[in-house]
């Protein structure tokens, strides 16, 4: 990743909260703690999800292999969805505390230099893998959450307006 990509993704990281708040915000408290099914997780949960991994997933793995330091904790991402009882959370105080941890990952990531990227750590089930390889990844769930987020916003409208036809919106894909 030459210096020119790696600066327009941490542009991407820092609009994110953004687009995600467009969805979010003035949603009843009700229907962000919905769940379209029981195995499916509520708006909630993703954004409580969403600060987590940013915490304590793609940053802190990235930092490892830039610092030279060996992964030594673990983390249990569909696990913490319960444990951590995301759907009782704030959501105004989650979507905060993610937007910070979110300022605080694009301020490291614009210390990098396109070398940085190239430094490995050993992760317990990845093998060898780059910096730029979570660095990647973290962007590409970004984007898979946002989808998931509005898969499960459109999941939850249409039951609730059941009683009119959503359909002729288009399919809505399982989120």
């Amino acid at each position: 990743m030459n210096e020119e990509t790696l600066f327009r993704m941490i542009d991407d990281f820092a609009r994110f909260p953004g687009a995600l708040l467009g969805i979010f915000q003035g949603t009843e408290l009700e229907m962000l703690r919905s769940r379209p099914s029981p195995e499916r997780w509520s708006p909630l949960e993703i954004l409580a999800h969403l600060r987590d991994e940013e915490k304590e997933d793609f940053r802190e793995r990235a930092r490892c292999a830039v610092e030279g330091r060996p992964i030594d904790k673990g983390i249990d991402p569909v696990g913490w969805v319960t444990s951590r009882q995301y759907n009782e959370m704030d959501p105004g105080a989650v979507f905060l505390d993610w937007s910070s941890e979110r300022a605080d990952s694009c301020r490291w990531l614009s210390t990098l230099t396109p070398e940085d990227l190239e430094k490995t750590v050993d992760h317990p089930r990845g093998g060898t893998m780059k910096a730029g390889d979570f660095i990647t990844a973290w962007r590409v769930h970004d984007l898979l959450h946002l989808r998931q987020f509005a898969t499960t916003m459109a999941q939850l409208w249409a039951a609730r307006l059941a009683e009119y036809r959503a359909d002729y919106a288009g399919d809505i894909p399982p989120a």
